[in-house]
C-alpha cells in the first residue's frame, strides 16, 4: 500500500445521530467534520434527483466514483445510517437509508461539488436513485489477514480494557506513526463491539493521503482476558479505494 507514515489523531464516533450525511459527532481532540457540514443550499428539499444541471445545487464535477462503480458505505457509526437524498443537499428529501456496512449499490457517474467544498455522489440502490455525501462511500478492495503485518510477533499484539480502546490502538498501529503536521485520520466504529466466543469490533480508518487508497476497514477479533481486558487475536483488513479496483482487488 502506497502511503507515508502518519500521525493518527483518534476519533471514535459512537453517538447516535440523524444520518451521517447531516451531522458529525466530535470526541477527543480532533474535529472530524466532512465538508458538507458547512454547506448552505437554496435547493428545494423535495426536489428529485435530475440530470439537468440547472435543477441541482453546485456544479457537475468529473471525478470518481465513475459510472457503474460498485460502492459501499464507509465511516458511518454503527448505530447510525447514511441518507440517500433526492438532491445533493443535506436538507433534501430522504429517499432511503443505508446501513453502515451496506454495499452493492452503484454510482451513476454524476458527481457535484457544492460551494467548492463538499462532493455529492449520485447513486442507484436498485430501488432508488439519489444522492449521498461522497465522504461516506468508497469501493471495497481486497480483504486479507493483516495480523502479521501489524504485529509480527505474538507478544506485539496490544491489550486494552475495552474493545473500543483496542480498536483505537489497532487503528493507530495500522496508520503508523510520524511527525507533527501529518493529517489526522477519521476513525469510526462501524460494527460492534460484541462479545461471544471472541470479542469483535470493526473500525474504518479514513483519510490516508494517497490518491488511490482512502483507508482501511479493520475487523478486530480479540480474546477476553479474565473478563478484565481484551487482547488482539487476529485483524482482518479490507482496503477502501477512492478511484477504482482492479481484477485482483487492488486500488487503482
Amino acid at each position: 500500500m502506497r502511503r507515508p507514515l502518519l500521525a493518527l489523531a483518534i476519533v471514535v464516533l459512537l453517538a447516535a445521530g440523524c444520518g451521517d450525511d447531516d451531522e458529525t459527532t466530535t470526541t477527543g481532540t480532533t474535529t472530524s467534520a466532512p465538508a458538507e457540514t458547512t454547506t448552505t443550499s437554496t435547493a428545494d428539499p423535495a426536489s428529485p434527483a435530475a440530470d439537468e444541471d440547472g435543477d441541482l445545487p453546485g456544479e457537475r464535477i468529473e471525478l470518481f466514483p465513475y459510472e457503474d462503480a460498485a460502492l459501499a458505505v464507509v465511516g458511518v457509526e454503527a448505530d447510525d445510517v447514511l441518507h440517500v437524498r433526492g438532491a445533493p443537499d443535506p436538507g433534501a428529501e430522504v429517499l432511503t437509508e443505508l446501513d453502515p456496512l451496506e454495499d452493492g449499490f452503484t454510482a451513476t457517474g454524476h458527481n457535484r461539488q457544492i460551494d467548492g467544498d463538499a462532493i455529492w455522489v449520485e447513486v442507484d440502490t436498485g430501488e432508488d436513485r439519489g444522492w449521498v455525501n461522497g465522504a461516506y462511500v468508497a469501493q471495497l478492495g481486497d480483504t486479507g489477514d493483516a495480523t502479521s503485518r501489524l504485529y509480527p510477533e505474538v507478544a506485539d499484539r496490544p491489550r486494552a480494557d475495552t474493545l473500543v480502546l483496542l480498536a483505537e490502538q489497532v487503528a493507530a498501529d495500522a496508520a503508523g506513526g510520524g511527525g507533527e503536521g501529518e493529517p489526522a485520520l477519521r476513525v469510526v466504529i462501524v460494527d460492534g463491539p460484541s462479545v461471544g466466543d471472541l470479542g469483535e469490533v470493526t473500525v474504518d480508518v479514513l483519510g490516508y493521503p494517497d490518491d488511490s487508497v482512502y483507508g482501511e476497514r479493520l475487523h478486530v477479533f480479540a480474546s477476553e482476558e479474565g473478563g478484565e481486558s481484551f487482547t488482539v487475536r487476529t485483524v482482518e483488513a479490507t482496503t477502501l479505494c477512492r478511484r477504482g479496483v482492479d481484477d485482483e482487488g487492488r486500488c487503482v
